[in-house]
């Protein structure tokens, strides 16, 4: 007579398309684990239980799993069967755990892809660095990200919020906002004249001219959108020197100039293929201004 057992197959699909390129659906998942099933235990019955767009990182946050532990624990379940372990965990250390906790109560653990029969086919070594492997694809996202923002960047698209005097139109073009390019233009006149930062911040925040944050809180209520940032009617010394280092003022796209270089410890920058409108009268005479910015060393 065929043993038969009550079984647990677990699907999951990541927030990250780039990690689950392998995992490409759930249906996919069911489609392995169901064939699995008929092959080594026909006659059992199959539940399936699943997360999406959950990450692997975490358990707790994966209620799918959740209500399919509390059901192995109760030993309403025997055993349970995964596509592999990338979708049980993609956390080594936690994942590890979870699994020792899950043999401790007596549950049996499959991994298809992986050719793990947990406890039964007890390689804790082998199991260990599986884990080891899955773990590696979350840990490398963020270097990922990054170059992927690099390449846009390296390609003139702007990622970041309009600075102060522009805005960013639905075309992905900027304009320039008169009333605050008015207000970039003083700050360079001041600055050329000779005032310090710390001068030009108490000037503006004596004049009651609205800082960059509080222009943007009013222009996105006056759209009728919500602003959730707080923003001061001080103007800061940083404000004033961010500003005056800007060679975006003078119609330069240049992304990258905050990243350092491990070699030479210096900015890296990527000049855009197109200009931004220049909103800075004397672009002769900025050029001088920019000489002197740390950030700017060879003005255009």
């Amino acid at each position: 007579m065929i043993e038969t057992f009550d079984l647990a197959g677990y699907c999951r699909i990541s927030v990250d398309e780039e990690l689950d390129r392998d995992n490409t659906s759930i249906e996919n998942q069911k489609a392995i684990i169901e064939g699995f099933v008929r092959q080594k235990f026909p006659g059992s019955t199959l539940t399936f239980y699943e997360d999406r767009d959950k990450s692997g990182y975490t358990f707790d946050q994966r209620p799918g799993y959740q209500e399919m532990r509390r059901e192995l624990v109760a030993h309403k379940k025997d055993i349970l069967i995964v596509k592999d372990f990338s979708r049980f965990s993609r956390r080594n250390s936690r994942g590890l755990v979870e699994l020792e906790d899950l043999r401790d109560a007596g549950v049996r653990i499959i991994s298809i892809g992986d050719g793990i029969d947990f406890p039964n086919d007890d390689d804790w070594l082998k199991i260990q660095f599986q884990f080891l492997i899955n773990e590696m694809p979350v840990t490398d996202t963020s270097k990922k990200v990054k170059s992927v923002i690099k390449r846009r960047q390296q390609d003139g698209q702007w990622l970041c919020a309009a600075p102060y005097g522009y805005i960013l139109n639905k075309h992905k073009e900027f304009e320039i906002v008169p009333t605050e390019a008015e207000i970039v233009r003083e700050i360079f006149r001041l600055y050329i004249d000779g005032w310090g930062y710390k001068k030009i911040a108490n000037y503006l925040t004596d004049q009651n001219v609205p800082t960059p944050r509080m222009s943007e809180r009013e222009r996105r209520e006056a759209a009728g959108e919500e602003c959730k940032r707080s923003a001061k009617r001080a103007w800061s010394i940083v404000t004033v020197q961010g500003i005056i280092d800007n060679d975006f003022y003078i119609g330069t796209l240049r992304q990258g100039k905050y990243t350092p270089q491990p070699s030479a410890g210096i900015a890296g920058c990527w000049r855009g293929p197109w200009q931004p409108p220049p909103l800075a009268p004397d672009r002769a005479t900025l050029r001088e201004v920019f000489r002197f910015s740390k950030y700017c060393p060879h003005p255009p």
